[in-house]
């Protein structure tokens, strides 16, 4: 899950950022997160974190709620979308928004129990907090519609609507490490792989 909600991400950006700075078109770059990400109170953002090895006062072996797992990733990803908007905001054209669609009913809950997921989504709509996902999408184009000045913002739940996300989330001595350990990953794969287009 740290791969693909984060690592994959910061890949991709990384890889396409050159293409993005060169344009001659403003370009945007848009992460989605969630509000989960607040759950999250202290972060390990070391590589052995980084490579879901382990996170928090756990090790290899030990295991992780799915819950946990996906809140710290999304607080990665919110972290990251922030580094990113402070090292391009002056100097490019390119912003940088994260997107919260919300609570979305989709087969996100698919590996839990069948009666477990009917519930909770049971529970969700009975309090008004589950939404269709033409609904739930709404953040996400707003993320991806707004002008270039809403660089570095939260948009949440639609309607254009942009909320402050968790005081972990602003720690910018946590996100600069964060960056420079999620680097260090991405050379080491690049190693590993073979150059990613020799960017």
């Amino acid at each position: 899950m740290i791969q693909t909600n984060y690592i994959g991400p910061f890949i991709l950006t990384s890889i396409l950022l050159p293409l993005l700075k060169s344009s001659s078109v403003p370009s945007r770059v848009v992460n989605l997160t969630s509000f989960t990400h607040r759950c999250v109170s202290g972060i390990d953002v070391s590589e052995d974190a980084l490579r879901g090895m382990k996170f928090g006062p756990r090790s290899v072996g030990e295991s992780y709620s799915l819950a946990s797992t996906y809140e710290y990733t999304k607080l990665c990803i919110l972290m990251f979308s922030y580094e990113l908007h402070r090292q391009l905001h002056m100097s490019s054209t390119v912003s940088v928004i994260a997107a919260d669609p919300g609570v979305v009913e989709t087969k996100i809950m698919r590996e839990l129990p069948k009666c477990l997921s009917w519930f909770a989504f049971l529970v969700l709509r009975l309090l008004n907090l589950l939404q269709e996902p033409d609904t739930g999408v709404g953040s996400v184009l707003d993320a991806a519609l707004a002008p270039p000045e809403e660089s570095g913002k939260y948009f949440f739940g639609g309607n254009g609507r942009t909320i402050r996300s968790s005081r972990l989330s602003y720690d910018t001595e946590v996100a600069k490490k964060l960056w420079a350990e999620s680097w260090a990953v991405f050379k080491d794969l690049q190693l590993r792989e073979g150059d990613f287009g020799n960017g």
